[in-house]
């Protein structure tokens, strides 16, 4: 089905009124807080919003129920967060397409970055060029020669253009002078599953969905695209490592409410995603899935996300990636 901005606007109708608190009583909250994922239970987003939401909600003395409201490329969700009573009852976990790459890709997006009050990231996940064993390269300059050699010839797995591999391959295909057969599919795990069967040849995706299938040997994984190397994959090097330097891109997972949240709810909010960030076992959970959990204040996010905006705008204008409108 065709996301639309009827489906943005019609999910709004779905959000319950909920009356303003009294916030001069510094009670907050006094009730679960609902924390609205734009994807499908099963994958990194839903996985990483649901360990930081147990954890929020031992420090805020409250649930934060995770709500899954898929479609769109976490459009329908993110509209939702940004038409919300601003009370802090109604936050949302954003990965970097839904806050960073949708303003970049659609002319009447239903929403802007400053709709949103950023509340801190939990972290940070890179991407890993993955290929199947049997294209014969074992390294990332094989690869590149490979593909200079049968230009177009490459098939390039991603899971939806406009979606972060898909930008990932763009921008790779820029640094190093190749061209390779871009085949979209409705996500990374029917691309992941064709890409073992052979069907495919390589991908650019995620070390959570990877990882299994990389550790069993059905798919050969040539380089991170972090500043340092994964402790979970030791002996696969960074793009920088590998020969491509300038190549360090991530999906950030971001935690927003709307832009009205007073002050007080703002700085509770923060500082139960900062203490959530510092639980042991979930820096270990998502270590041992490639991500790297770390904490960046409202501030530095601010700051962050201005700069990676900057970054990726210039892939999309390099690779000639049209601004498109969303039919109404």
């Amino acid at each position: 089905m065709r996301f639309t901005r009827r489906h943005a606007l019609g999910a709004l109708a779905a959000l319950p009124l909920i009356s303003r608190p009294a916030w001069a009583q510094n009670t907050f909250p006094t009730r679960p807080v609902r924390l609205l994922v734009g994807f499908a239970p099963g994958g990194l987003t839903d996985i990483a919003a649901r360990a930081l939401a147990e954890r929020m909600g031992k420090t805020l003395k409250q649930s934060v129920v995770v709500e899954n409201r898929p479609g769109g490329q976490a459009i329908i969700a993110t509209v939702a967060v940004a038409r919300a009573e601003p009370d802090g009852y109604t936050l949302g976990f954003a990965g970097t397409n839904g806050m960073i790459l949708n303003p970049l890709l659609y002319n009447n997006l239903p929403y802007q970055q400053s709709d949103f009050k950023q509340l801190g990231s939990m972290g940070k996940s890179p991407m890993l060029l993955i290929v199947h064993p049997d294209l014969g390269v074992k390294n990332v300059q094989e690869f590149i020669a490979l593909a200079k050699k049968k230009p177009g010839d490459i098939t390039c797995a991603h899971a939806g253009r406009g979606v972060i591999n898909h930008l990932a391959l763009l921008h790779f295909q820029s640094k190093t002078g190749t061209q390779f057969q871009d085949v979209p599919y409705k996500g990374s795990g029917p691309a992941l599953l064709d890409l073992m069967a052979g069907t495919v040849q390589s991908t650019f995706d995620f070390p959570t969905s990877a990882l299994p299938n990389i550790k069993s040997g059905k798919l050969q994984v040539l380089a991170v695209t972090a500043d340092k190397r994964l402790s979970s994959l030791p002996d696969v090097p960074t793009m920088k490592e590998a020969g491509v330097d300038g190549f360090e891109l991530y999906t950030r997972m971001m935690i927003s409410g709307p832009a009205a949240m007073p002050a007080p709810v703002v700085k509770t909010l923060e500082n139960a995603v900062r203490e959530g960030t510092r639980d042991p076992g979930l820096v270990q959970q998502f270590a041992d899935q490639g991500v790297t959990v770390e904490f960046t204040s409202s501030a530095d996010l601010d700051r962050v996300i201005a700069e990676e905006s900057a970054m990726w705008a210039q892939v999309i204008k390099a690779n000639g990636v049209p601004k498109t409108d969303l039919k109404s």
